[in-house]
């Protein structure tokens, strides 16, 4: 009997739902109350009929693109490929048997971060202060307040200085961990406690096609517990996390860099959703026990930072950092 031929049989075909078996580090995906439900499709490789160009999709904000060998059979075409670099390792194997009536395609994946852009198991600490929030990219103007006149990059960096300030009342520091299986664990120790507590593990991915971009993944009973204990109830048309693939993950998108030393680490949650995130604290959460001057400090704080060209990721630049070490 012939040999199948890859190309023919398995390209211009869309998987997705419960098509086919989609192992992603030891979890089935597609099945029903899975974490995410991935698309994956193949296509030809002009240069070398030895191989298809496997695409993910539906399963990270950047498609997972990779050169898979292909070993054709009688009845089952084998295929395995790798790939190594930033931000991720990935080993990929599986099989597509096109006479099956049901499930023709199962593929197994091991998805692996590396330290080329982050540190692994390396604890991050914010420590939540007057100094915890700097403003690295600020902008030209001045403003009255309180019958002076100020730069507005001042008035910022004063505001900045008493939400951290406002935070350290109740809560001293923030531990992340980052782990290789694409899981992060987040801790904060209250003031007056010896001890840190945990109170979630994220998902997370780190973009391959932005630089330093990432996201934090969070169910959204995690998202709404952020969301109401941190910042404040929901307002209309005010959504903080964004939903890339209707199924039920929120995604939070940030940017990152390292610092100079192990566990130094800055932070910026990336336009729109920063925006959104002060919006909705300073007319919830922050603004709690506040004289009203204070709040309308805020209220122009906001004001500023929302002007021309503040929607963009380099403008009105403010950053959570590690502690200094």
């Amino acid at each position: 009997m012939p040999l199948l031929n890859p190309e023919s049989e398995m390209c211009e075909i869309r998987f997705s739902g419960s098509a086919f078996d989609f192992q992603w580090n030891g979890k089935a995906l597609g099945v029903k109350d899975a974490w995410a439900y991935p698309v994956v499709e193949f296509d030809a490789i002009e240069s070398d009929t030895t191989k298809l160009q496997l695409t993910i999709s539906s399963l990270l904000p950047d498609d997972i693109k990779l050169a898979v060998d292909v070993v054709p059979g009688v009845s089952e075409i084998v295929f395995s490929g790798k790939s190594s670099g930033k931000p991720y390792d990935l080993e990929v194997e599986g099989y597509f048997m096109p006479q099956e009536e049901e499930k023709k395609l199962s593929i197994t994946c091991r998805y692996q971060m590396n330290e080329s852009c982050i540190e692994l198991d390396t604890p991050y600490d914010f420590h939540f202060g007057e100094d915890c929030l700097s403003l690295i990219v600020g902008g030209p103007g001045e403003v009255e307040w309180n019958g002076q006149v100020w730069k507005k990059t001042d008035l910022v960096k004063d505001v900045l200085r008493k939400m951290g300030q406002r935070v350290a009342q109740r809560t001293e520091m923030m531990r992340v961990i980052f782990h290789a299986d694409a899981t992060l664990d987040v801790f904060v120790r209250e003031v007056g406690e010896e001890n840190f507590v945990q109170i979630a593990t994220l998902q997370y991915d780190i973009s391959s096609m932005i630089p330093n971009r990432m996201n934090w993944i969070f169910t959204q009973e995690q998202s709404r517990c952020v969301e109401t204990e941190l910042i404040g109830e929901p307002l209309p048309c005010s959504i903080f996390f964004t939903d890339f693939f209707n199924d039920g993950r929120d995604f939070l998108p940030m940017y990152f860099a390292r610092g100079d030393n192990s566990g130094s680490l800055y932070l910026n949650i990336a336009s729109p959703y920063r925006q959104r995130a002060v919006s909705r604290y300073i007319r919830s959460k922050g603004a709690e026990g506040l004289p009203e001057e204070e709040v309308e400090e805020m209220e122009l704080f906001f004001q500023i930072i929302q002007e021309d060209g503040a929607w963009e990721d380099n403008t009105w630049l403010y950053l959570l950092r590690t502690e200094k070490r």
